[in-house]
């Protein structure tokens, strides 16, 4: 069983951020400096933080109310077992317990803060809720497939007037070139006949001579 027990009292956040020097810190531990340097080494060996500034190499350690307590079990544990590494690795046992402990009990609080309210539905009221999402839901995605038809009918649309303008003006083309030659080859053949008409014909003079000569 450990022989951490807990310090009567709980220090105010303030004093928990208030942050002291080996001399302030041994003088609340009722230590000198030099034990209270040995008995942080012996805890840091298992593995406990001190926070420590910028000064010197490895800064120097600053100690905090949860520190100062943990010293302080030490120190009482010490003066029963009087096994400095023994008393380090309980003092880190029990304060791995009272961390622990306090974690779940932050935990069952938030817990409890967050089901301290609850929404209940009656099975009709879930069903009508239910019903309404499904509407709520199908009517967007309706809309948002009836805008995307829309917009592929109005391209398709817009697609086949192309067409249908460029076939258009194809066709008349192709009637006024067909005209054009029809016409060209009626003027031609006419031009023609003429020509030949003219040729079968005879002059006034060739039919005056030709009556004297008969």
């Amino acid at each position: 069983m450990s022989e951490f027990k807990p310090l009567e009292g709980r220090c105010s956040r303030m004093e928990q951020k208030i942050g002291y020097f080996a001399k302030q810190a041994a003088e609340q531990v009722g230590v000198n400096t030099n034990t209270l340097r040995r008995w942080a080494l012996e805890l840091e060996k298992n593995d406990y933080e001190f926070q420590r500034n910028d000064k010197g190499r490895e800064g120097q350690r600053i100690y905090y109310q949860k520190d100062i307590n943990a010293l302080i079990q030490f120190k009482n544990i010490l003066a029963r077992t009087h096994d400095v590494e023994n008393t380090a690795k309980l003092v880190i046992e029990g304060f791995e317990e009272v961390v622990n402990t306090e974690k779940a009990h932050s935990v069952h609080a938030q817990d409890k803060r967050s089901n301290g309210v609850q929404i209940v539905f009656s099975e009709e009221e879930f069903k009508q809720y239910t019903r309404s999402l499904i509407e709520e839901t199908s009517a967007r995605v309706a809309q948002e497939v009836s805008s995307k038809v829309a917009a592929e009918t109005s391209a398709r649309v817009a697609t086949e007037t192309a067409e249908a303008i460029y076939k258009k003006m194809g066709n008349l083309l192709e009637q006024r070139d067909h005209r054009l030659l029809n016409s060209l080859t009626e003027s031609m053949e006419q031009r023609r006949l003429e020509v030949a008409a003219s040729k079968e014909e005879p002059s006034f003079w060739s039919r005056i001579f030709g009556k004297k000569n008969s």
